[in-house]
């Protein structure tokens, strides 16, 4: 916020140059005001935020997101990602992974709740111990969506758990969460207690749409899909209606990859990645060498044909890289990031591989693990999107030391590594 303030006092369009018969920026008027607010806010809703900080009549001029649906999409923070605790506190760092640029945010809601997982597209799934209750926050914005409480889900030990006066947040595990466009819904993939619900803000309960383990799953251009040992499921959200008795969500199958893709459930692993705006399928599997000897990781990659409903063998990821967890997926692009390598999967601490495991797709092999001082951590500058007196330029010495190890580390796990 500090950034933008600063850029615009004493140029020639600030509101203090209006005298000298420079253009006055702060009266543009409401229609071309809020035609650009409407640009910025397709952007980036980062320099949305920043755009309404400048001054009263542009904030008077362009909708506050705190009175917008928080599952609305344009809202959402695309390419944010959330890394790890910059401060003592609720203060969280966000990298946008396009840019390469740095905000500090304070999230006072992460005092109050625990941090169950983040989706794709940046947000965080909160849960309240008191009320059992789940709750979505854009960190950018600070839109909140209150959903159900969980408490038809727990099982007898969970239950159990309770009485005994222990923190749920601790036993409750969420493997996939996403927003459903098409039903303004809410989709969870619990592993524990094991469930796949989905809900609208303001239900007074979650709608069971299944009860087995997925592979992966992952909003993809507004649809919820889950990887399975047989193929990929997308939940249909136009019958996700609490409305209905009783209320049905179904999932059907999008890819049926049959014997095609030969699937090892004790040792292999599936991982859906939204690459750029491609959906793609990553199978990470253990089979032995030639020789017999012993056994070693491989990675095949596909490109999901959803017209087709088909996997196409694919040996680029389309000059980008990904870093991949267990739960969790992240595509990132060069051009922000000279030290990621091209067409190279990036393996997440959760994998214990070791520090600096990748693979690359287009020559089948493994890559020698990076160097200790391969970039920079992170830009040293971090706008401080809350306004806060705090210099905006701050630099620490922090682990990990750059972008490989920094990205690596933040795709691990499923977001309780945050709080």
């Amino acid at each position: 916020m500090k950034k933008a303030r600063s850029a615009l006092a004493g140029t020639p369009g600030s509101e203090t140059s209006s005298n000298s018969g420079a253009t006055d920026w702060a009266n543009l008027g409401d229609g071309p005001a809020s035609l650009i607010a409407d640009l910025v806010l397709a952007r980036d809703v980062a320099d949305y935020v920043r755009f309404r900080a400048v001054c009263r009549p542009w904030r008077r001029c362009s909708l506050d997101p705190h009175l917008q649906c928080c599952l609305d999409a344009r809202y959402h923070p695309r390419q944010w990602v959330m890394l790890d605790k910059a401060h003592v506190g609720p203060r969280r760092r966000f990298l946008n992974v396009s840019s390469g640029e740095c905000v500090r945010m304070d999230l006072p809601a992460l005092e109050e709740h625990t941090l169950l997982s983040l989706t794709p597209a940046g947000l965080l799934l909160l849960f309240d111990e008191a009320t059992l209750a789940v709750r979505l926050l854009n960190p950018l914005t600070q839109q909140v969506a209150d959903l159900p409480p969980i408490t038809a889900l727990l099982t007898a030990e969970l239950q159990r758990a309770r009485r005994f006066g222990r923190r749920l947040g601790e036993s409750v595990s969420v493997s996939g969460v996403g927003v459903v466009s098409e039903a303004s819904a809410v989709a969870v993939s619990f592993s524990s207690p094991m469930a796949l619900v989905v809900a609208k803000p303001g239900d007074e309960r979650w709608t069971l749409v299944d009860n087995r383990f997925f592979r992966s799953t992952l909003t993809f251009a507004g649809r919820f899909y889950c990887a399975t040992r047989s193929g990929i499921m997308v939940l249909d959200g136009s019958n996700c209606d609490q409305q209905k008795q009783p209320p049905s969500c179904l999932l059907r199958t999008a890819v049926d990859w049959g014997r095609s893709l030969y699937f090892y459930a004790m040792a292999d692993s599936l991982h859906l990645v939204d690459n750029g705006g491609d959906l793609m399928l990553v199978h990470r599997m253990l089979r032995r060498r030639r020789n017999g000897e012993r056994r070693e990781r491989k990675y095949d990659a596909y490109r999901v044909d959803l017209e087709a409903g088909v996997l196409i063998p694919a040996k680029s990821l389309g000059g980008r890289g990904v870093f991949m967890g267990l739960c969790r997926t992240l595509s990132v692009s060069r051009d922000a990031f000279a030290h990621i390598a091209s067409d190279t999967l990036y393996l997440g601490l959760d994998f214990s591989c070791g520090r600096g495991a990748s693979f690359n797709v287009a020559t089948g092999t493994n890559c020698e693990p990076w160097e200790q001082d391969a970039g920079s951590y992170l830009a040293s500058d971090c706008d401080e999107m809350d306004g806060s007196s705090e210099p905006c330029c701050q630099v620490e010495r922090m682990q990990p030391p750059n972008i490989l190890d920094c990205l690596s580390y933040c795709i691990s796990g499923t977001g309780k590594d945050f709080a």
